[in-house]
């Protein structure tokens, strides 16, 4: 068993293993490390950078770019000790290289500046790079194949160099798609097509307008777009663009302005006729059999402004009435149709209450008259009256409208207002059989002067007495005949002293003529 083995390796192979490496190692270093290039550097001159004008003037010095791989800087800084402009547009995402380290932190320097490749290749090759191109600004989406078919490469746009960008490259695919069409978007929206697009669009199938705020319907779908976006050549131009009818049809507006700006609420897209008018917006709704009605019904030769609203200048031919209830329709009829009719009574001067509420029509307006029909009660109510004409026409005096019965009449109001005991009496104590007409009105009508006044005192009861108290004695003042008051007669009757009436009396009943003052002490 041979013990100088190391597992599966003899100690003279790892020798010669390691002898072989230190002598291709000590071979490179005396030939600068050419034997290990995989090609000549690009020998292209340009502004000198970091001491040398092309990668070939290195003169093979591996380590002005490559970094071992024990350090900690990479082969990007060492790019960047030389290319200080890329150095400072990492530091600005608005530059190109600004925006491929942003969004691309692991595309390095040699995945787009490939050398090595002969002292003429080009120093940029992306063939083989996905660049972000949406970062800056302009989506490739839809420009995967040029107008031949062929798949698209960075030089059909790019014919410059890379960093360079002609809008020229633009117009001339296009015009190989669509040679018409492109003529006029050119006329109307100038050739800067990088301020309206961004790559998004989906060409071949036009522009999808209905993606927007304002779709194409109708008429306007077939129209050219410099009509609306005039002399747009921006995204702010083309946002800019009125959205209201009235603003590009104001010289097609045939009603001259009188129904507004608002064309869209007759009219669509679709054309000007036929025309549709949500009446309900207006001032006049159309209900009931207006809503049948045609246009040119009301609006006689087109004319719409100053319409008439009130229904009698409309229906004065159809006025059944001829006018007799004046000309406001709507107080009976409504747009449902003329019948059936309904009147409000308590819009006017004789309003239905109590009993009157549910007399038909008919019975106070005969045969359809309805002018000048009277509102006195007498008038329809006479061959009701059952007191046959005694308590004249007034038959409100005692009666309501809620019914004949029950009655209440105030005397007040009459020339025998009812005072004191007359109040409390049964109304057939003074209007006998139900009479009222011609009852007297005076004291001595209904009260036969008594036995005891002997008819001395006349009929004016109302001289002594009182409604108040029949019976109570006269308390009224006597006029002062004697030298003195005349006292102590306490008692005495009115006969004693006025012996014939009432306007003389004498004291001799008591008093004789010799002694006319014993009487006073009596």
């Amino acid at each position: 068993m041979n013990n100088n083995r190391l597992g599966c390796f003899t100690t003279s192979g790892i020798a010669a293993a390691i002898l072989t490496v230190l002598v291709v190692l000590g071979v490179g270093l005396l030939r600068g490390g050419a034997m290990f290039s995989p090609g000549a550097l690009n020998a292209r001159s340009g502004v000198p950078l970091g001491g040398v004008a092309s990668h070939a003037e290195t003169g093979g010095q591996c380590k002005a770019c490559h970094a071992p791989f024990w350090g900690s800087d990479t082969m990007a800084d060492r790019c960047a000790a030389c290319h200080t402009d890329v150095a400072a547009q990492w530091q600005d995402p608005s530059t190109l290289h600004g925006v491929l380290r942003q969004y691309t932190a692991d595309l390095a320097c040699r995945n787009c500046h490939p050398d090595h490749r002969g002292p003429d290749a080009s120093l940029t090759d992306m063939t083989n790079v996905r660049f972000p191109h949406e970062s800056l600004g302009f989506s490739l989406a839809s420009h995967q194949h040029n107008a031949d078919g062929s798949p698209f490469g960075c030089n059909d746009c790019h014919t410059g160099g890379y960093i360079q960008f002609d809008q020229t490259v633009c117009q001339t695919c296009h015009m190989q798609i669509d040679a018409a069409y492109m003529q006029v978007h050119a006329q109307d929206f100038g050739s800067d097509c990088l301020a309206c697009h961004d790559g998004v669009e989906t060409y071949g199938r036009g522009f999808d307008h209905n993606a927007y705020v304002f779709p194409l319907t109708g008429k306007h779908a077939g129209q050219p777009c410099g009509l609306c976006h005039l002399n747009a050549r921006s995204v702010a131009d083309l946002q800019s663009a009125p959205q209201d009818c009235h603003s590009c049809h104001a010289e097609d507006d045939f009603h001259q302005g009188r129904f507004g700006t608002d064309c869209g609420i007759c009219h669509t897209p679709e054309g000007w006729t036929p025309a549709s008018f949500d009446h309900s917006l207006s001032a006049f709704p159309l209900v009931g059999k207006h809503a049948d009605a045609a246009c040119e019904d009301c609006h006689i030769n087109n004319v719409f402004q100053g319409a008439p609203q009130d229904c009698y200048s409309c229906h004065q031919k159809d006025d059944k009435h001829n006018g007799q209830y004046g000309a406001d329709c709507a107080a009976c009829h409504t747009p449902a149709g003329w019948l059936p009719a309904s009147v409000n009574h308590n819009l006017f001067a004789f309003k239905l209450e109590g009993k009157h509420a549910d007399v038909a029509c008919e019975n106070c307006h005969i045969n359809n008259v309805f002018q000048g029909t009277p509102q006195d009660c007498y008038s329809c109510h006479q061959k009701d009256d059952k007191h046959n004409g005694q308590y004249g026409t007034d038959c409100a005096a005692c009666h309501a409208p809620a019914g004949w019965l029950p009655a209440t009449f105030d005397h007040n109001l009459s020339i025998f207002p009812l005072t004191g005991a007359h109040v409390g009496l049964d109304c057939t104590r003074c209007h006998v059989n139900n009479v009222f007409q011609g009852t007297p009105a005076s004291c001595a009508g209904c009260h036969a002067d008594p036995v005891f006044h002997a008819g001395l005192f006349g009929a004016d009861c109302a001289q002594c007495h009182t409604t108040s108290n029949w019976y109570a004695p006269y308390n009224g003042l006597h006029p002062n005949t004697c030298d003195g008051p005349c006292i102590n007669h306490e008692g005495a009757s009115c006969r004693d002293c006025h012996t014939v009436n009432l306007s003389t009396f004498t004291c001799l009943k008591c008093h004789d003529s010799n002694n006319p003052g014993d009487g006073d002490d009596d």
